[in-house]
């Protein structure tokens, strides 16, 4: 399947490239055109969209009806996509996940043999991604502004969810730089971009977890760099070393 979603397999054949037999896969760098109708669908898998689409439009706070009309349509177009990909290559993403949460059960912990598995957790996804980057796209050409694609986004990682991840990981470490910040806050968004190729909450809080072990071995490099900091500067003043002030012990 995946050499099939090749860059240039996907040139060659864009107008009669279909993904599960049902919807239109594009390029990641491909002009992507807005659906101007939904997949055909039975009713109940309409009733699913329907529902989704409408909780993601209301998020984006898309006011304007023919707007949301077209953006339910592409949403709807997306949602079919995904889950007809999901149920080829869930039995696969099964037995990667497996591998992982195996590999990080070991003791004394370590996240390294987890972290082999995440890379090809990731490589599974790649035939997913340029329909990913059609919808965005998408979204852009239906003229949503960044925020309101932003909201879907946020909207649909639902929890853990990239911000209030970010937030919690403030209130844990309240010394952090801006950059230490901003290093975190982009491992986020990975995260969140990770969880978009999934609406199962269980991938999705997978998902996160993988870019979270990141940050947090992250937030203890830091950690440990200030306790050793702190470390050799008590050594320095115990030893009075220049520029240093022995302690008063009559205090």
């Amino acid at each position: 399947m995946r050499h099939l979603l090749s860059m240039g397999a996907l040139a060659g054949a864009l107008a009669g490239m279909i993904l599960a037999g049902t919807v239109h896969l594009r390029a990641a760098d491909a002009p992507a055109a807005t659906p101007t109708t939904a997949p055909t669908v039975d009713e109940a898998t309409q009733k699913r969209i329907d529902g989704k689409a409408k909780r993601l439009i209301e998020a984006a706070r898309i006011d304007d009806a023919a707007k949301a009309e077209s953006v339910k349509t592409i949403l709807g177009t997306w949602f079919v996509t995904l889950w007809d990909w999901h149920k080829q290559h869930d039995p696969e993403l099964a037995q990667l996940w497996s591998e992982w949460s195996k590999a990080r059960s070991v003791v004394p912990k370590d996240e390294f043999p987890g972290e082999i598995v995440a890379h090809k957790i990731d490589d599974a996804y790649s035939s997913l991604k340029p329909a990913y980057q059609a919808l965005l796209s998408q979204l852009a050409a239906a003229e949503l502004t960044p925020e309101q694609i932003d909201a879907i986004k946020e909207t649909w990682s639902r929890s853990p969810g990239m911000t209030r991840t970010y937030n919690a990981y403030l209130q844990t470490v309240p010394d952090l730089t801006d950059e230490q910040k901003k290093v975190i806050h982009d491992r986020m968004l990975l995260a969140r971009e990770a969880a978009m190729l999934t609406d199962a909450d269980k991938e999705i809080v997978n998902l996160y977890k993988i870019h979270k072990v990141k940050v947090e071995a992250y937030i203890g490099s830091i950690q440990w760099a200030k306790l050793h900091a702190a470390f050799a500067n008590k050594g320095k003043v115990a030893k009075g070393a220049p520029g240093t002030k022995p302690a008063d012990a009559s205090k």
